[in-house]
């Protein structure tokens, strides 16, 4: 009785371990993004027609990326060939600013390109227009 008692122990624990062990190669393994954006819409929620986009662009640390290129794409997800593009402009302080004209409601997809001194990052967000 006993050592069924003792396997049984000593199995439980090694399952803890592992799990323990799995967890911590899980957590270690996991990487920050070397820039992070937030875009907000002007007017708020976004709307059909013209409306600002103001994004503000960090680096891993939270510190403003200033003077960079920053270039933004839209795709209309749900209509293929709804498409518009252009340069955001440097407001100062990591925010930049570009003028869109949603011309239908729906899902869209902005495409951020941020480029500066060797940084070459992308990233895909979506925006509800409405």
């Amino acid at each position: 009785m006993h050592k069924m008692m003792l396997v049984n122990v000593l199995v439980l624990l090694s399952i803890v371990l592992t799990a323990c062990t799995g967890a911590a190669t899980s957590a270690a393994s996991v990487s920050s993004q070397p820039v992070s954006i937030s875009v907000n819409t002007d007017p708020n929620p976004a709307a059909v027609g013209d409306i600002e986009l103001t994004l503000h662009i960090t680096d891993a640390e939270g510190n403003p990326i200033e003077g960079a290129t920053v270039d933004v794409s839209a795709d209309h997800t749900d209509m293929t060939g709804m498409t518009m593009s252009g340069a955001a402009t440097d407001q100062g302080g990591g925010t930049y600013a570009i003028h869109a004209n949603f011309s239908m409601s729906g899902n869209w997809k902005l495409t951020v390109y941020v480029r500066k001194d060797g940084l070459d990052f992308k990233e895909d967000i979506g925006v509800q227009v409405q």
